[in-house]
């Protein structure tokens, strides 16, 4: 039986991350009052983020991750994406957008006709539910 993948967007599964942070975070209305006691309530509970790393992509492989949530190329804002929820301790789908893509930089040697990169080093991909 296949392993299923940690993460998978629209439903294509990413490779395994070398790192994964799952945060659970609750919606607050609040405030202060005069005494400056906190009062408010909770607006929504257990938004999920996640932010997937990799110590190293291919081109290739980060290029497909990143046009998953790109219109130009059949991906969209708004994915559905199915993750390992920390709180359930169990896959879920939700709906979710990116937040920032990152590379801490390309990897050397770059292509010796081309001059394009041959990987990208330590990549991170943060999603945030809607």
């Amino acid at each position: 039986m296949a392993i299923k993948p940690l993460l998978s967007i629209g439903g294509v599964g990413l490779p395994a991350p070398s790192s994964y942070v799952g945060l659970t975070s609750d919606v607050v209305d609040a405030g202060r009052n005069v005494l400056g006691y906190a009062i408010g309530g909770v607006v929504r509970e257990d938004m999920a983020k996640v932010e997937a790393s990799w110590n190293i992509l291919t081109p290739k492989e980060w290029s497909d991750i990143l046009k998953l949530f790109n219109s130009n190329y059949g991906g969209g804002f708004y994915r559905k994406v199915t993750f390992y929820n920390q709180t359930t301790a169990d896959w879920e789908t939700r709906t979710m957008y990116p937040g920032d893509r990152t590379t801490s930089g390309a990897i050397a040697p770059l292509d010796p006709n081309t001059g394009a990169p041959t990987g990208w080093q330590s990549p991170v991909l943060h999603l945030v539910e809607q």
